[in-house]
């Protein structure tokens, strides 16, 4: 019977044969027999206090061994010859009541009544991602890579295994009793994804990943660790954050000329439909945040504060309720399509295999305007059916029939302030999405961090965002690129606060050359004073060329935006924690790349650029 361990595991897969898999699903799982049977990785209690006296030597202590095992059926997705049943035996230990499992072990840590899974520091090679089910490590680093090398979705991943790598005819040798579910759904490679990253990281750190065992959902026990890691993340927290090279530094008088280049992303997921909250919505098909939630039952014109009437998303009046039959005359699909072509710069699509929506565009009558069911109440379906729930794991990029869209009095898309001033009627259907992701890119590609912008992206977001990532003087580059510096120059050079007025006196904030030559007018005088790079000869080689690369976010923004269909309807948590996990693993692949061409990458100490003692604006 095959026991879980590093060695035996790869090498019985190494050295199966289909044939053998084939006579233990034939003649092995109806006697109790599988290919993969799996264990705990201890036959004893790992806790130094459940030992024992050896009753021949009373100086000596035993390991207390772990009983009682439990083994249940389960089905293993391995990487290589795909979709097995198997089955998993979890074991007790009696002197401290806690169970181990194949991952992990439970317990009450506290006397409290609240069961912590408590993860092994031991390398797994099989990660239960679910009540009964494991996922092969290697199967999920082989996702991770496709996904920040090709934008590939979890849809797909799970098509690419059932199609590619599952092996059906195995299937049929099982006994035609058999329930067992294998095939790979979405869900299944998003939950390995995030266990196998947050493994990875406490692996990384040396720490014991702890989550709770009683969770609702493995989406809900995952979710209090992902957040956690994004904390850390924020600001300076990405490994790179201190990163130099010959590429994107220059060495003169004895410092270090590091260059940073920021510029956003036209990408986001749902948040709350107040403008700049940034609060985290309960559900991802909420509009509003819990402390926003009265706002759902109001009028969609903007400014207007009336209730909504049973059915509809306007208030009794006639003016209103006509925005409301323009929206849904016009098609609601219609507008997403325009307003999505007009924002994103790159997208993927998150099913390459995707027969399309069944919904069509709702024609409405004229005399509909007071009907409302001929205007899809708010509990009317707003997407396909056979879409995973946007609640679970695996909601990626199914909510385009509820993408925000304001439209005026005619129907058309209003996303600027109308040249009529604020007077002119408007009205907002549809959930808010944060506005722009907002990277800093080092010249050589790598990315240094990030943001998610909530209302727009405007000198004073990018400024706060500048200051989080860099919290002291010290840390500050040289050099910040910023296809708007010269806006945010000149709100610097008004800001009454002194010290943030001044935090950047040392920092050169030129415009990109290719913004500062296409985009910027000549006549703009204060553009040309403070922000024309020719202004720092050290951005120029002594042949008169540009020293680095000013356009690197524009181009780091192309691979970024690839990632729009499979965040797009992610819960806030996964977003953030996706995200930061794509730039950690392209970071690292940049580093190697550097490495091989010889250009000397290397991380300047955190503690010189952030010292105990330095002052921090925030």
């Amino acid at each position: 019977m095959h026991h879980q361990t590093l060695k035996s595991d790869k090498e019985r897969q190494g050295n199966c044969h289909f044939t053998d898999v084939e006579l233990f699903l034939k003649y092995g799982f109806s006697r109790g027999l599988a290919f993969h049977s799996l264990h705990p990785p201890y036959t004893t209690c790992i806790d130094p206090g459940c030992a024992k006296e050896s009753l021949s030597d009373t100086g000596a202590l035993l390991e207390r061994n772990l009983v009682e095992g439990i083994r249940l059926p389960c089905t293993v997705l391995t990487h290589k010859i795909g979709a097995l049943p198997g089955y998993h035996t979890s074991k007790y230990c009696c002197k401290c009541n806690s169970r181990y499992y194949v991952n992990y072990y439970v317990r009450d840590e506290n006397a409290d009544g609240q069961y912590t899974r408590a993860y092994y520091k031991k390398e797994p090679t099989m990660l239960q991602t679910s009540q009964h089910f494991f996922v092969e490590r290697e199967l999920c680093e082989l996702f991770a890579t496709m996904m920040v090398s090709s934008w590939t979705s979890a849809t797909n991943c799970a098509r690419i295994y059932n199609d590619g790598i599952s092996t059906k005819h195995l299937h049929a040798a099982l006994p035609a009793t058999s329930t067992h579910r294998l095939q790979m759904t979405i869900d299944d490679v998003w939950n390995g994804f995030f266990l196998h990253s947050l493994i990875l990281d406490h692996s990384e750190r040396d720490m014991t990943l702890r989550l709770d065992h009683d969770a609702p959902s493995q989406m809900m026990r995952l979710q209090p660790a992902l957040h956690v890691r994004n904390m850390r993340i924020r600001g300076p927290g990405q490994e790179e954050w201190s990163h130099a090279c010959d590429v994107c530094s220059w060495h003169f008088t004895d410092e270090d000329g590091v260059n940073n280049v920021i510029d956003g992303v036209n990408m986001g997921c749902p948040c709350c439909g107040v403008h700049d909250c940034d609060d985290p919505l309960k559900s991802v098909r909420d509009h509003f945040c819990a402390k926003h939630s009265n706002l759902r039952n109001q009028c969609a014109v903007v400014a207007c504060v009336e209730p909504v009437e049973a059915g509809f998303k306007t208030c009794k009046l006639q003016e209103h309720r006509t925005f409301e039959v323009r929206y849904y005359e016009h098609g609601q699909g219609m507008f997403q399509l325009k307003k999505r072509l007009e924002r994103i710069k790159v997208n993927q699509p998150n099913d390459s295999m995707s027969l399309g929506s069944k919904s069509h565009p709702l024609l409405v009558p004229a005399d509909s305007i007071n009907n409302p069911a001929t205007l899809l109440p708010d509990d009317a379906p707003q997407r396909p059916t056979d879409v995973d729930s946007a609640d679970s794991a695996g909601s990626e990029g199914v909510g385009d029939e509820d993408d925000e869209v304001t439209i005026d009095a005619m129907g058309e898309i209003c996303d600027d302030k109308p040249e009529a001033g604020n007077r002119t009627l408007r009205a907002k259907f549809g959930r808010t999405r944060s506005h722009n992701e907002e990277l800093c890119v080092a010249s050589c590609g790598i990315i240094r961090g990030r943001a998610r912008f909530f209302g727009s992206e405007a000198p004073n977001g990018v400024r706060w965002f500048i200051i989080q990532l860099y919290p002291t003087k010290g840390s500050l580059p040289s050099v910040i690129w910023h296809d708007n510096n010269c806006r945010l120059t000149a709100m610097l050079r008004n800001d009454t606060d002194e010290r943030l007025r001044t935090y950047f006196d040392d920092v050169a904030l030129p415009v990109d050359v290719f913004h500062f030559k296409s985009k910027h007018k000549e006549s703009d005088l204060d553009c040309g004073r403070y922000c024309n790079p020719y202004i720092w000869p050290e951005l120029r080689t002594d042949d008169g060329k540009w020293r680095f690369n000013s356009s690197a976010a524009e181009q780091t923004n192309a691979w970024y935006g690839g990632f729009l269909a499979i965040v797009r309807d992610m819960q806030a948590d996964r977003y953030e924690f996706f995200l930061d996990e794509m730039i950690k693993r392209r970071n690292r692949f940049i580093v190697t790349e550097l490495r091989r061409k010889g250009k000397n990458p290397y991380n300047i100490p955190r503690e010189d650029l952030l010292p105990e003692d330095a002052e921090y604006l925030i």
